[in-house]
């Protein structure tokens, strides 16, 4: 309801966003980061980008850019919907739905529509919380949870499976965050299916451009290698990295959306200076190979 209402209401002005921020990678990354922080999607902004790559309007390299701005808004706003206000989701459905119903214009009720799917947000994940707490007495979802404790590439892969199917890596970094408040699942276990969320997260635009154009395919899958990348950096010292985060903010739900976010920045930090070289590489190996499958 979020995504609909603000690309009905502000779709051009968004668009005009990314293709403003183009003059170097660092506009493009902070226009990716400015329009997945409005939109709460960094698929929908993934999809975006690809469009414009598509009609050669955006260069791969630039791209890459504006996707890795998208995934560090994804973190940002996972940063927002973590703080306790669970008080202003009702606040926030009353107002959407007088917006909605009594409007005068398209975008007064798409604003209305928006404000509606901010509250169910907050409310849905006060519920999980809720939810959450009972579970702590099941047994079989205790010794399930112990197994991905110590099978960190399952636990990765499950999350992957979890964030495609949601299509959402928010909604799996909301959900491992509420488990960590309530001691379902440990602080290391927490940060590890956060990097299968950021994992999963790539794949569902990788799958709508995949058979469409070598252009629109160049942008998701340099978006998968980054994230991948990242996975395979920070697996093998993600106890290191849990102990360091503790001494910033011990309390375990905390400690769950600073990792996403210090995740996300960090590939930022990294890849930032390759997108160019990278967006060359992709080019030359997708090009070569839709060439050979159209011969």
């Amino acid at each position: 309801m979020v995504r609909t209402g603000v690309m009905r209401a502000y779709g051009a002005d968004l668009r005009r966003v990314i293709g403003h921020g183009l003059r170097n990678r660092f506009t493009a990354f902070g226009s990716g980061l400015g329009v997945t922080a409005v939109l709460q999607s960094s698929t929908a902004t993934a999809l975006m980008t690809a469009s414009f790559a598509e009609r050669g309007l955006l260069a791969t390299g630039a791209a890459l850019a504006v996707m890795l701005g998208a995934d560090v808004g994804t973190a940002l706003v996972a940063q927002a919907l973590s703080l306790r206000v669970d008080w202003i989701s009702p606040v926030l459905i009353f107002i959407g739905v007088v917006g909605f119903l009594a409007g005068t214009s398209t975008r007064q009720r798409d604003l209305g529509r928006t404000s509606v799917g901010l509250g169910l947000m907050l409310l849905a994940l006060h519920l999980i919380v809720e939810a959450s707490s009972t579970l702590q007495a099941s047994p079989t979802l205790d010794m399930i949870l112990a197994g991905l404790g110590s099978e960190r590439v399952i636990a990765v892969l499950v999350a992957a499976a979890l964030t495609w199917l949601a299509h959402s890596s928010l909604a799996v970094v909301l959900l491992c965050m509420s488990l960590a408040s309530i001691g379902m699942i440990t602080p290391v276990l927490a940060m590890t299916l956060v990097v299968g969320a950021n994992l999963g997260g790539a794949f569902p635009a990788l799958a709508t451009t995949w058979y469409g154009d070598a252009a629109a395919r160049r942008v998701t899958m340099g978006n998968l290698i980054f994230r991948l990348a990242g996975a395979l950096l920070v697996l093998p010292f993600i106890d290191v990295v849990a102990a360091k985060l503790a001494l910033i903010d011990g309390n375990f739900e905390r400690l769950v959306v600073n990792f996403h976010l210090a995740f996300n920045l960090a590939l930022a930090v990294i890849f930032i200076w390759f997108t160019g070289p990278i967006g060359r590489l992709l080019a030359s190996k997708i090009d070569r190979k839709s060439t050979r499958l159209n011969s």
